[in-house]
């Protein structure tokens, strides 16, 4: 009886296996999404720090007022863009925590099912035995007496 309990289960565990592949495909893919954006505020970085090196190297020589200006501007534009890709960074973030925790509780619920088709097939396994020495002890008691009245 709890054999068929268990099997029934299969199913279940095999669904359970596959969000859990499922999640684990996600978390994959927002890991990269993850790295490939801190790859590209890192390079922005290197830019800035690349540009502040060229635009210091040109000022030894004199620079004009109109090319301050326009250094700054750009510097600000590439502050605003590590700002906003610094964002983008936090955002991935939180989405990947969100799915490590949904991965972890998909986790676990598996591992319940599995542990809760291991007890009942082990609850079926000692009730056959159970059922089968009581049929073991009756056989001995019959041929016991069999061989009694024989006497």
């Amino acid at each position: 009886m709890s054999e068929s309990r268990a099997r029934r289960l299969n199913p279940l565990i095999n669904i359970a296996e596959q969000a859990v592949q499922e999640a684990l495909v996600y978390l994959g893919k927002i890991q990269r999404e993850l790295a490939e954006e801190i790859e590209r505020k890192d390079a922005l970085s290197l830019y800035e720090k690349e540009y502040q090196l060229s635009f210091a190297h040109k000022g030894k020589g004199g620079i004009s007022g109109a090319d301050i200006q326009q250094f700054e501007s750009f510097l600000l534009q590439i502050h605003s863009a590590l700002k906003q890709q610094a964002g983008q960074i936090s955002r991935i973030e939180s989405k990947l925590e969100k799915a490590q925790n949904v991965y972890i509780r998909l986790k676990q619920r598996l591992e319940s099912y599995k542990k809760l088709k291991t007890r009942l097939t082990e609850q079926a396994i000692a009730s056959e035995n159970r059922q089968l020495q009581k049929l073991l002890d009756e056989i001995g008691m019959q041929l016991y007496r069999s061989h009694s009245e024989t006497r």
